[in-house]
């Protein structure tokens, strides 16, 4: 699925500012951060199959870890001024203008951290993105307090370049390299040895240099397809306006991972047996099914011949053979199944002995209307029963009752 990542800048956005964007696949696992730089008008386009993410650099956050009071896991608005009540006295600005999110599994966290950065600067960058024709699906944080282990980042150059530490426990951090002396002192609680440590090529030697230890590089930004994986979403709150659009994004993005990712082609092989299986299954069925039909009107045809042996054209030998029998019965003087005196004889023989005969009785060719007659369930199974051994069918309509042949039976 393709992803346009665009990093928003720290001051406010004017006429000439410039955004630092990425186009990237992230269903491939040698997916690539490539990084351009452009005016928002000069964005690249965003279709439908296209998740737009805004990228919020790691100066413009601050991290801070609460105890959620019981009963907010559905009321957003008791949710956002209860985060604002319990981040009052750690905050230097108002809290009203500040915008916080939660991490994504807060409600199984015992104290899950809290994201805060400007609400009117981050506003004001997703307006000059919206008024370029992006719609930002998902707002990610630069580096998030997601990994038990000590994640360490050099970014940036010699002159100008930050080191960034992340961890669940400890949350996001950083420090300017130029305030790293030669002997790693002032790195303080992130000299972990044990730590994950990683480099941009600009800053490497650097940083291998002033920590003691040799740097695992990265290529420049590639930090940005691990901020798309870290599952958080700062689009909250006043910035939740879109999420049923992130919703449709967010199966998008998992659809994408399931079909393209390496780490499912096996279920996918499997998917794919089982779909041929039952195609398969499915069409032998069918020439079976279809198979015993044309034997069974084969059969049928043969009988009608072997019987009736002037009949030369078969169409519905069922209904020929009802036909026939019909006629031979006419023929003889014998009685029909739809004349008047067989129907009444079979109604002699299905009618219970205990219930009265009916008074009114009422004949159609091929149907006998019995009226004024009372039955009850028992009675009326029972009828039904023997009416259908005889050959006949019996139901009701409307106060009366009415008795035909049975389809299909000479």
């Amino acid at each position: 699925m393709r992803t346009l990542i665009v990093q928003l800048p720290l001051g406010s956005p004017t006429h000439n500012t410039v955004y630092p964007y990425a186009e990237v696949h992230t269903d491939t696992p040698e997916a690539v951060c490539t990084v351009k730089w452009s005016a928002a008008a000069l964005l690249p386009s965003a279709d439908r199959q296209t998740d737009v993410v805004a990228l919020l650099p790691a100066q413009a956050l601050s991290w801070h870890r609460v105890t959620m009071p019981a009963g907010l896991n559905k009321p957003t608005a008791r949710r956002q001024a209860a985060l604002q009540g319990l981040l009052e006295d750690r905050l230097l600005d108002d809290p009203t203008t500040l915008h916080m999110a939660l991490a994504p599994d807060w409600q199984r966290t015992a104290q899950p951290w809290v994201a805060v950065c400007d609400r009117e600067w981050l506003s004001a960058h997703l307006q000059a993105l919206e008024a370029s024709g992006l719609n930002v699906h998902r707002i990610v944080p630069e580096f998030a307090p997601t990994s038990e282990i000590l994640h360490l980042h050099a970014l940036g150059d010699t002159e100008q370049g930050w080191l960034w530490s992340s961890q669940a426990e400890r949350g996001v951090w950083g420090m300017p390299l130029s305030a790293l002396s030669a002997d790693g002192q002032g790195l303080g609680a992130q000299d972990d040895k044990l730590a994950d440590l990683q480099a941009e090529p600009a800053v490497v030697a650097l940083i291998s240099q002033r920590l003691g230890r040799q740097a695992r590089l990265v290529a420049p930004h590639q930090h940005w397809l691990s901020a798309l994986a870290s599952g958080w979403d700062l689009a909250q709150f006043d910035f939740q306006a879109n999420a049923q659009n992130r919703s449709f994004k967010h199966m998008q993005r998992v659809a994408s991972h399931f079909w393209h990712h390496n780490a499912w082609r096996p279920v996918r092989w499997g998917l794919w047996m089982l779909l041929a299986t039952q195609i398969v299954g499915l069409n032998a069925w069918a020439w079976k099914t279809r198979t015993d039909w044309k034997n069974q009107q084969q059969s049928w045809s043969q009988m009608l011949q072997e019987t009736f042996p002037q009949t030369r054209v078969v169409v519905d030998a069922p209904v020929q053979m009802a036909k026939e029998v019909a006629r031979l019965r006419q023929d003889s003087g014998q009685l029909a199944p739809q004349d008047l005196e067989a129907m009444l004889a079979a109604w002699g023989q299905a009618q219970p002995a205990h219930m009265a005969t009916p008074s009114a009785w009422r004949y159609q060719t091929g149907q006998l209307h019995i009226q004024d007659l009372k039955v009850g369930a028992s009675e009326q199974n029972t009828i039904t029963q023997a009416l259908n051994k005889l050959g006949y069918q019996w139901r009701a309509d409307g106060t009366s009752w009415v008795m035909r042949p049975q389809e299909g039976k000479p």
